[in-house]
């Protein structure tokens, strides 16, 4: 899993009103977060295991029987598949998903596509004949960066969102306005929990390196006394050290794909998703177009 991965689940699950309240903002029914729910399921014989970035159980006060799963994938960049996949995941949720003492009750299925960068092209899949048959499936979206920080810092004012907000602030419009890094501040430092202070810094960190921010965030963090700046600098290498490693991970399987046309055993692309060393996976890398036969490759890496 990458930074920007373990980053969002992160500032979802400390916070899920922020985020749940954001993508249902402007709905017709009010759904309020009640749990996060595990969805791992053991795949049939030849099918694939879609385990959704994070999924939250959501009830409606005025009909509390009723109960609604909402699905999160978070996109760092468009994956122009995802929305077939969160079909996918609906479709199992929806199929295997119980929940009441008996075990019998249905969930009702929502799907959230959550943009830290860029935005959405697509939300829906159509796929009904004229006339309205067929299947129609959408996703609630929420691109980021289309969000103004200055107004989400005033919502939080207001007590319209909570404090779970300021971990988006830096991949929002205007994040980078020193009227805006001195508001976060303010605000972060409200939060009673130091240890939750601390990792609003660190993720915030992280996606204000994605948006091009890195520089300006970490000068305003520097300022802040309460932690000291060393400490900042340690946490944002930390993250490009995570990012280096995923993007490794990611660049040596696309080589082993181009290189070698039988198809990847899953031996080998668990050990390198779990392959730590960035020094390792580049070695591991040159191997790779060295390599005459996967065999050969797979014995570089069983040494």
């Amino acid at each position: 899993m990458g930074v920007l991965d373990q980053a969002s689940r992160y500032a979802a699950q400390a916070d899920p009103d922020a985020v749940v309240g954001r993508l249902l903002r402007g709905g017709s029914i009010s759904l309020r977060f009640r749990a996060w729910v595990d969805t791992r399921t053991t795949p049939r014989p030849g099918h694939r295991d879609r385990t959704a970035d994070r999924v939250a159980e959501l009830v409606r006060d005025a009909i509390p029987d009723q109960l609604w799963l909402l699905i999160f994938e978070f996109q760092s960049q468009h994956d122009p598949d995802k929305l077939d996949v969160t079909l996918s995941e609906a479709g199992q949720l929806r199929l295997e998903a119980r929940h009441g003492d008996d075990r019998r009750g249905k969930y009702n299925i929502l799907t959230a596509l959550i943009y830290l960068r860029g935005a959405c092209p697509e939300s829906v899949l159509d796929m009904t004949l004229p006339g309205g048959w067929g299947t129609r499936h959408e996703a609630l979206v929420w691109n980021v960066g289309d969000d103004d920080a200055r107004e989400a810092l005033d919502d939080l004012g207001a007590g319209t969102t909570t404090w779970g907000i300021l971990f988006w602030i830096p991949l929002m419009r205007r994040g980078d306005d020193p009227a805006v890094l001195v508001r976060w501040r303010e605000e972060a430092l409200r939060v009673e929990n130091i240890r939750v202070q601390a990792d609003l810094m660190r993720i915030a960190l992280v996606f204000a390196e994605l948006a091009g921010r890195l520089i300006v965030w970490s000068n305003a963090m520097k300022e802040w006394n309460m932690i000291e700046s060393q400490l900042v600098w340690e946490w944002t290498a930390d993250a490009r050290r995570e990012a280096e490693v995923a993007t490794r991970r990611e660049d040596l399987l696309l080589a082993i794909k181009e290189r070698f046309p039988e198809p990847i055993p899953e031996e080998i692309v668990s050990l390198i998703n779990q392959q730590e060393s960035v020094e390792l996976l580049r070695d591991w890398f040159r191997a790779a177009l060295r390599a005459q036969s996967l065999e050969e490759f797979f014995a570089v890496l069983r040494r």
